[in-house]
């Protein structure tokens, strides 16, 4: 990127925020600290009402706008790429609204580049798989954790585990949003289990507000979850199994969701290394391929699949 270019980039990007700090803007456009002290100074200068507050970052003073801005292909293609990847949760006001932002910028397209976005949007599609379990989703239930994280409201929800078919009321302290897999999940505190908790939004079967808000500086919040969040994956227990040549073709993406590492080519198959949280469900999960894999380690994985294997034996004997 040029300096013209990031500078009127650095005014975009100031103009969609309250405030921004120096190490934010050094770290976006891959700058040092001067560079980004450099160019701000530069645009105070050329009249981009730039203002500071101290603790806090650089503002733009209200009331300044540049012109409307136009997209090149690169950046109408990128946003299309969005509106596919958005299509996973076409039932929610989220997908929604993103195809109608888009259609918006359709519209201030140079006639070129809207048809080199047409072209490009009969030839990009999105296949989709189903479920476990088809969930009847709240289009709302999305806009409504959005204004709970961003206000700061306690909530009230019912949510359904599919491990434990079972229905629970919890009350939760929302702190934010998160994309794990294919699905979004709220990050909460819940008042119910005393710790920090991921719920998926599919799985929330109805919500209300409490009507309590939380303080300006709560006592939990989403970098506290990160930081647990990282000590409990570092507590993850490794596993080494080897898959024959003729299963590795059938893993597809599945290893991924099991928490894959690493893997390597040895004679007749591939050995690969796994970090998982539950030794109990990866045992479940590697009787599906049968003599297929061997586990290497742990011993406790070992045993815990033969008496598995022994329980189904003993069910489909008798």
């Amino acid at each position: 990127m040029n300096r013209i270019d990031r500078l009127t980039a650095i005014i975009i990007y100031l103009q969609g925020r309250q405030r921004v700090t120096v190490d934010e803007l050094a770290n976006r456009y891959n700058i040092s600290n001067r560079t980004v002290y450099r160019d701000l100074r530069a645009l105070q200068e050329v009249g981009v009402p730039i203002g500071s507050e101290k603790g806090k970052g650089y503002f733009i003073v209200k009331g300044y706008h540049l012109p409307p801005v136009m997209f090149d292909k690169d950046e109408a293609a990128a946003l299309l790429a969005g509106e596919r990847l958005m299509e996973k949760w076409s039932e929610t006001k989220l997908s929604q609204s993103y195809s109608a932002a888009l259609d918006k910028i359709r519209a201030v397209l140079r006639s070129r580049e809207k048809e080199y976005l047409d072209t490009l949007d009969q030839h990009t599609k999105t296949f989709t798989y189903s479920d476990e379990r088809q969930v009847e989703i709240d289009k709302r239930v999305f806009g409504f954790l959005q204004d709970a994280v961003v206000n700061g409201t306690v909530i009230s929800i019912e949510y359904y585990s599919p491990y434990k078919d079972q229905h629970t009321q919890r009350d939760l302290e929302p702190l934010g949003l998160l994309i794990r897999g294919n699905y979004w999940y709220l990050a909460a505190w819940c008042r119910l289990r005393t710790d920090y908790r991921m719920f998926r939004v599919d799985r929330i079967e109805s919500y209300k507000k409490t009507g309590e808000q939380l303080a300006e500086s709560p006592e939990h919040s989403l970098q506290e979850f990160s930081e647990q969040s990282l000590r409990e994956e570092q507590d993850l227990e490794e596993v080494t199994v080897q898959f024959d040549k003729e299963m590795v073709r059938y893993l597809g993406d599945q290893k991924y969701y099991r928490g894959w590492v690493s893997e390597e080519k040895v004679d007749g198959g591939i050995k690969m290394t796994f970090l998982t949280s539950s030794l109990e469900y990866f045992a479940r999960w590697l009787l599906m391929w049968g003599k297929g894999v061997t586990v290497h380690q742990p011993e406790q994985l070992k045993e815990r699949i033969r008496e598995l294997s022994n329980e189904l034996y003993r069910h489909h004997s008798s």
